[in-house]
């Protein structure tokens, strides 16, 4: 018995439909798992010295070794394609980045999802700046970075300057600012108040799609 046309085309619409709901709701669920968390349980103490870390980067999927110091400033940011917030965080960075006020430290984007999540964000998808993948717990640990976004201004010298959550593009100059600070300088934390849009970090799962 053949099955007529329009119940053949009226079946993949319904499942195309379905699809295009799961993935709304995943999209959701870093709201309904979200936890107001105070800005100082997240990132390392600011004045410590950074940890060093393996990760995968993204492009290509070379395995490549992160160590602070030796004269080059670095903006870390904990992120997920799976957070919106992330993507917020995302957008505002490389618009800082394009706008040239980035310029004369590194910018490096971490994520614990696998590669292949990058399909659910276009601005995950079409971010040119530089994307890693964290390869062990350890780095998370280190950096205490258990929920996203989380940005990590580390100077030249390998000494966090501040850390905590951040959106705004506003916020990522301060890290900025932050991030060339001088050894003899104060240091201080970004303010940052409490986030009800906050998505846990995953357990980063090696060589896992």
């Amino acid at each position: 018995m053949r099955i007529p046309l329009f119940v053949a085309v009226a079946q993949w619409a319904l499942l195309l439909a379905l699809s295009l709901l799961v993935i709304v709701m995943y999209r959701q669920l870093g709201h309904a798992f979200s936890t107001r968390r105070p800005a100082g349980e997240l990132g390392p103490p600011v004045g410590s010295s950074a940890a060093g870390f393996d990760y995968m980067r993204v492009s290509d999927g070379a395995l490549q070794r992160f160590e602070p110091g030796g004269g080059m400033p670095v903006l870390l940011a904990f992120v997920e394609p799976s957070c919106q917030a992330c993507e917020k965080l995302v957008a505002a960075v490389g618009a800082v980045a394009r706008a040239g006020d980035l310029s004369g430290l590194r910018v490096l984007l971490l994520m614990s999802d696998p590669p292949s999540y990058l399909q659910i964000s276009e601005v995950f998808r079409s971010c040119s700046l530089e994307i890693g993948r964290i390869t062990t717990r350890a780095t998370v640990v280190a950096y205490k970075a258990t929920a996203t976004p989380l940005l990590v201004a580390i100077d030249g010298q390998g000494f966090v300057r501040s850390a905590g959550p951040a959106i705004e593009a506003d916020e990522v100059r301060a890290f900025r600012q932050a991030c060339l600070l001088t050894p003899a300088a104060t240091l201080t934390v970004v303010p940052a108040g409490p986030r009800t849009d906050r998505h846990e970090a995953a357990d980063p799962v090696v060589g896992s799609e």
